[in-house]
């Protein structure tokens, strides 16, 4: 593999897990639904579970430091 910046072939590759972020709907349809007393504990409960997560493979030059998605 080359380096598409620098045409250097010293590249490493590495996986990185990149969190997703929530929209602003779905925030505000969680804050709505906390007002109701028990669909309100469902949705606390959903907001405190986490955020998903995605694995990504980056390639980087150990020459020139560009990095770029494979």
């Amino acid at each position: 593999m080359k380096c598409q910046k620098c045409g250097s072939e010293n590249v490493n590759t590495q996986v990185v897990a990149e969190t997703q972020k929530r929209g602003c709907l779905t925030v505000l349809l969680y804050i709505i639904l906390l007002c109701i007393p028990v669909i309100g504990w469902i949705a606390l409960f959903m907001l405190l579970r986490g955020r998903k997560s995605k694995n990504i493979t980056y390639a980087v030059c150990q020459d020139c430091g560009h990095k770029w998605k494979i």
